[in-house]
């Protein structure tokens, strides 16, 4: 037997005790896969935080936690980037459950038609680089830092609750050969971005990886970052200490690119380079040089509107 609508509430989560099983909320229903990639805390803390995310300079936000006879079930946002800007959700987690789905869905809604939207698209987390929509294709693919993992039942939820899609952002994985950084560490510390904010939108250093960022591969136009994911989910390496020693070594075998701002056929390439100097072996990025080569995994972004 399936889940009662009358057995289920949403809130709206400001802090304290809600907030935190709001950020633990996808760990504690996926965590068990060994595709679901876990995120940095320190990240999702920030990202959550209206004091210092400068997204909420000018943007606003409402988090909602959906219970089920009383548990968390459910999540999402709902959030303006701008006073009169397009309504988009995100942070968007939750049990299969249509009684669970619906209520929250409908509770962002309401709150973005009482902004004047007309419309949500998503999820963008807060920024599209935060979050590259829902994994589409590519299950069998584990999650990594900075490309999420989620169970197909999320995007299926959309579309019975009424969301059509919007655009697919496929990735493919890049295999790398070591090179010898003497000559091309010079010609990448040329285009390096130089920005040393902590935003994960627009410039600047990406933060999908929190604190263990790798500047080796921020690049003027494209940024990527090391894949902390595998590190905790094979390793066990939970605590700050231990991804931080892994970090001054900068002992990372895969890193994704977050952030695209041009052409991805000349920036990948670039990147690619970079990446090869710094050590890594495989890029995760969103172009191939083969036009016949699948993605390795399709992430897609839903639209509502009334």
């Amino acid at each position: 037997m399936g889940v009662r609508p009358s057995q289920v509430s949403v809130e709206e989560v400001t802090g304290g005790k809600p907030l935190v099983r709001f950020i633990d909320l996808p760990q504690s229903l996926y965590g068990g896969d060994p595709r679901w990639a876990p995120p940095v805390r320190a990240w999702e803390r920030y990202r959550l935080d209206a004091r210092r995310n400068p997204f909420f300079d000018a943007g606003e936000a409402v988090y909602l936690l959906a219970r089920s006879l009383g548990r968390p079930a459910g999540r999402i946002t709902a959030h303006v980037a701008e006073p009169g800007g397009e309504g988009r959700f995100g942070f968007w987690a939750t049990v299969d459950e249509p009684a669970v789905v619906t209520p929250l869905v409908d509770a962002a809604q309401a709150w973005l038609v009482e902004q004047g939207c007309t419309s949500m698209t998503g999820p963008w987390s807060f920024e599209p680089d935060d979050e590259p929509g829902l994994l589409v294709a590519g299950y069998e693919a584990a999650g990594l830092t900075g490309r999420p993992w989620h169970p197909p039942h999320l995007a299926q939820c959309l579309e019975a609750a009424g969301l059509h899609p919007v655009a697919d952002h496929p990735t493919w994985r890049h295999h790398l050969e070591p090179v010898h950084p003497s000559q091309l560490v010079e010609e990448v510390q040329q285009e390096r971005c130089t920005t040393s904010t902590s935003s994960g939108g627009g410039g600047g250093l990406p933060g999908q990886a929190g604190p263990y960022v790798d500047r080796r591969i921020v690049l003027d136009g494209i940024a990527a970052v090391p894949d902390i994911a595998d590190a905790l989910r094979t390793s066990g390496l939970r605590s700050a200490w231990g991804l931080a020693r892994r970090a001054r070594t900068a002992d990372w075998d895969t890193c994704t690119v977050v952030r695209c701002d041009g052409d991805p056929a000349r920036l990948v390439p670039s990147l690619l380079d970079a990446a090869a100097a710094a050590g890594y072996r495989t890029v995760i990025a969103p172009w191939s040089a083969d036009p016949a080569a699948p993605p390795e995994a399709v992430h897609r972004t839903y639209r509502r509107s009334w």
